[in-house]
């Protein structure tokens, strides 16, 4: 065969390009190699696989590293997070009449007198905005009883007493079997309601659902709506997040007028959280202002064991436009933990101690007892040499 081929491609061409085609035609003609993947691997090559898996998991365990510290805690960021222990050495209070926030510890003044010096700040000789947006920023301790287990980032949100002007517009979608309720729904604020057919035409793609802020549903559709779950994912109405339930009156009215609550993780120091949200405006009374922080801290506090310690690290309240803070004292709002509460908690934290101890103990005698059979078997081995 090669000779034949050799006698043809000799009568076209020169030698050279001969043996290049000779070279060709024998490499496709030969059979292919094929890899052994059946054979089983040597120590050295498991042990340099193991070395290029355990260098790739360095490598990228050292970008993510990277990436974290180029990254800015939201701890951290203005005005930053109070540390307790960092000020154990200031003075309580100033020398002279010019007050040097860094040369004195924190001062934690009540809701009124904060507001008033916030007012005074919105005078129009300096920011002039009398109605200005009031902010609550919460610093979070995230450790609970399990070290790997911290708070979960969440958020929902917080029905509050007095309705503010958010400037923020929601569209809630309704889902309501009755004809009737679905009128009413649409009374009480919710962009469309619609009953069990356009289920269907969700699922499809035929109704988009993400022009929608919110979701709510009577009671009448929970069985209808499940299969909605993965599609609306956070904004699915459950009991829970408080979008399902008989009466939607009251459920649209939180979900058009409520605070958003919005627990973050502080992802450079996962120990750490923040929740900043806006919870009135300036011009409210005192009163007022007072109930809606009230009814956000409680929310707030909701998501951890209060006798695992303090959740709430600091409360700061700011106006916007305006950089100027004034931290809070929010303690009478924060649930106290009962004696009973705090003996669970240091029956748990016993028992782990505990637990850990009998293994230590356990992994010593363990131990001593292979040492002592060792010796037990060099002795046997002499006495039978000798």
């Amino acid at each position: 065969m090669m000779r034949f081929l050799r006698a043809i491609l000799g009568s076209i061409g020169s030698t050279a390009p001969l043996i290049a085609s000779t070279a060709k035609i024998s490499k496709l003609l030969s059979p292919p190699i094929l890899r052994n993947l059946k054979r089983t691997l040597s120590k050295q090559e498991k042990q340099e696989i193991r070395l290029r898996l355990e260098a790739r998991e360095a490598a990228r365990k050292l970008k993510s590293y990277a990436n974290r510290a180029k990254m800015l805690s939201i701890s951290m960021r203005y005005p930053g997070r109070y540390v307790k222990e960092s000020e154990n050495h200031l003075p309580s209070q100033a020398a002279t009449n010019i007050i040097i926030d860094s040369r004195v510890k924190t001062h934690f003044y009540t809701i009124v007198e904060a507001l008033d010096l916030l007012r005074q700040l919105q005078q129009p000789s300096i920011y002039n905005n009398k109605n200005a947006r009031l902010r609550l920023r919460i610093e979070l301790n995230m450790e609970t009883e399990r070290a790997t287990k911290p708070v979960k980032d969440s958020s929902e949100l917080v029905p509050v007493p007095y309705k503010f002007e958010m400037n923020e517009k929601r569209a809630i979608l309704a889902f309501v079997k009755n004809v009737a309720l679905q009128e009413y729904a649409v009374e009480h604020g919710a962009e469309m309601a619609f009953g069990p057919d356009i289920i269907k035409k969700i699922i499809k793609g035929q109704f988009r659902v993400d022009d929608y802020d919110f979701c709510v549903a009577h009671t009448d559709m929970a069985v209808h709506i499940l299969p909605l779950r993965g599609i609306l994912k956070s904004r699915f109405p459950t009991k829970i997040n408080g979008g399902l339930g008989e009466d939607l009156g009251p459920i649209i009215e939180m979900f058009k007028n409520g605070v958003k609550l919005d627990i973050i993780t502080d992802t450079v120091y996962p120990k750490w959280g923040i929740v900043d949200t806006v919870i009135g405006r300036l011009q409210m009374l005192n009163e007022e202002i007072e109930a809606n922080i009230k009814a956000v801290v409680k929310a707030t506090c909701k998501h951890r064991n209060p006798a695992l310690g303090l959740f709430i690290n600091r409360a700061v309240l700011m106006a916007t436009p305006g950089d100027a803070y004034f931290s809070i004292n929010i303690d009478h709002f924060c649930p106290v933990p009962t004696a009973e509460d705090i003996a669970v908690i240091e029956k748990r934290k016993n028992k782990k101690t505990k637990r850990s101890q009998s293994e230590v103990v356990q992994n010593d005698t363990s131990t001593s007892q292979s040492k002592t059979s060792d010796i037990e078997m060099m002795r046997t081995e002499v006495e039978l040499a000798g």
